[in-house]
Parts: C-alpha cells; sequence; structure tokens
C-alpha cells in the first residue's frame, strides 16, 4: 500500500486466475484462444499441443508432473489419480464388471475366464499370436484370447479405474460371443456388440457422460455401436442377446 496515495500495487502473480483460464499444462494464460481434447474438460495453449509429449492413454499433452511406468509408458495426472495398478484392486475390478453385465444384461458363461493384469510389451506378444501388428495400429489396451480350454482376458495395467472397467466389459462380451456365437465371423458385428455391452455397463455405473461420449468419438468402433443401438430399439436388450446367438451358429 502506498501510504500516500492510497493506490495498492498489483502484479499478475496476486491475481487470482481461474484455472480455466490457463494451459493445463504449462500454466500459461490463454490470450489467443486454446484447444481441449475430447472427454476432458482442461484447456491447452497452441505450443503444447504442438510441441509437448502426450499422456499414453488420453493423449493430452504432458505437464510437468506425469508418471513414467517401468515399460516406458506416460501418464498425466490425471490418468494417474485413478489407474489402477495393484493386481488384486485389478482382480476385484474385474470381477465386479463381469457380476453386473451378468447382473444387468444375463450373460454368464458357462465356462469361466481368467484374468491377467500385464504390461504393454506382453499384451503385444500375446496379441501378435493371433495376428501380426499392422502398421499404424493402435496398442491394444485388453485382450480376449483362448488356448485350448484356457480362456484368458488379458489388461493393461495402468489404466484409470472407468477406462479399465469399460474395456474389461469390451473383451467379457467377446468371450461371451466365443460360448454363445462360435461361427461368427462378421467383424462389425463382433465389434459393434462389445461397444454395445461396454456401453450398457457404462450406463449401469451411471456414467452417462462417459456414455454418450463413446456416441461423440472419431473412434472406428462407434458407427458399429451405433448399428447395435438402433437394432436394441428395435428388438430390445433379449432380442439383442438372441440375434447374436443366431448369427453366430449359422
Amino acid at each position: 500500500m502506498n501510504e500516500h496515495t492510497g493506490a495498492q500495487k498489483v502484479t499478475t502473480h496476486s491475481i487470482n486466475i481461474p484455472d480455466a483460464l490457463r494451459c493445463a499444462a504449462c500454466g500459461a494464460l490463454l490470450i489467443d484462444g486454446y484447444y481441449f481434447i475430447h472427454g476432458r474438460r482442461e484447456r491447452y495453449c497452441a505450443r503444447c499441443i504442438r510441441e509437448r509429449d502426450r499422456c499414453d492413454v488420453c493423449s493430452a499433452p504432458l505437464g510437468d508432473r506425469y508418471w513414467t511406468l517401468h515399460d516406458g509408458r506416460r501418464l498425466c495426472e490425471t490418468c494417474h489419480a485413478t489407474a489402477i495398478y495393484d493386481p488384486s484392486v485389478a482382480q476385484q475390478l474385474f470381477n465386479e464388471t463381469v457380476a453386473a453385465i451378468v447382473a444387468q444384461l444375463g450373460m454368464a458363461l458357462r465356462v469361466g475366464v481368467d484374468f491377467r493384469l500385464v504390461d504393454a510389451p506382453t499384451l503385444a506378444a500375446v496379441r501378435a499370436q493371433d495376428k501380426p501388428p499392422q502398421p499404424g495400429e493402435a496398442p491394444a489396451l485388453g485382450l480376449y484370447q483362448r488356448h485350448g480350454r484356457l480362456r484368458v482376458i488379458y489388461m493393461l495395467y495402468g489404466l484409470p479405474k472407468l477406462l479399465f472397467r469399460t474395456v474389461v466389459a469390451h473383451e467379457y462380451a467377446h468371450a461371451w460371443q466365443g460360448e454363445n456365437c462360435p461361427l461368427l465371423n462378421d467383424y462389425d458385428l463382433i465389434e459393434g456388440f462389445a461397444e454395445w455391452v461396454a456401453y450398457h455397463h457404462l450406463g449401469y455405473l451411471g456414467s452417462h457422460k462417459a456414455a454418450a461420449a463413446m456416441r461423440e468419438s472419431n473412434h472406428p468402433y462407434r458407427p458399429l455401436l451405433e448399428r447395435m443401438l438402433a437394432l436394441e430399439a428395435q428388438i430390445g436388450p433379449a432380442g439383442v442377446l438372441e440375434y447374436m446367438r443366431r448369427a453366430g451358429v449359422r
């Protein structure tokens, strides 16, 4: 305070500027507009979008605080906050997800499916057993495989909790298809149904924003999900399951 004039000196550091007006990565003021990542509320400046490395989960620019996992993946602070690292926690969430799908959609398995929490190189190696990786193909987050009598869902460790449950639901749908639709070879129907199960699981959890984001994304599975939802509107959820059974035994 200036004793003579009563004026108070104000610096930019003393101004309480809302986080929404700052870049979430570098903290700079968003004077010339901003960018955002689909499904995230944070805003980013053009420089961070252009120059900073990205989170391996959500693709947001990494800020000064991020986590590097042992397999080289890097997670932003938001993704790390709910990431699943502990195998026992992962097993519990897996069991809860499966139980919820059975309760909601009646998709019980006659033969159970095992669960494995793995790192990125292990998941890539398991995936390569089915088919060689294609150029530009996105890394897998989860995978269902059948090895003789052994049926396993592999999940990537370090996924945020809600994403973890979404991917488990998708892969469990493939396990259900293996039992109930053994001859199904329609790729669009296979993946569309798996997305449909994941979509309904999000609704079961009350995660309606995440479910809506599935219908707004530019993911290649989105049109396949829309087809399944259109089918459900005509014949209902039980009708969709019966439709899948018939399609997989022809």
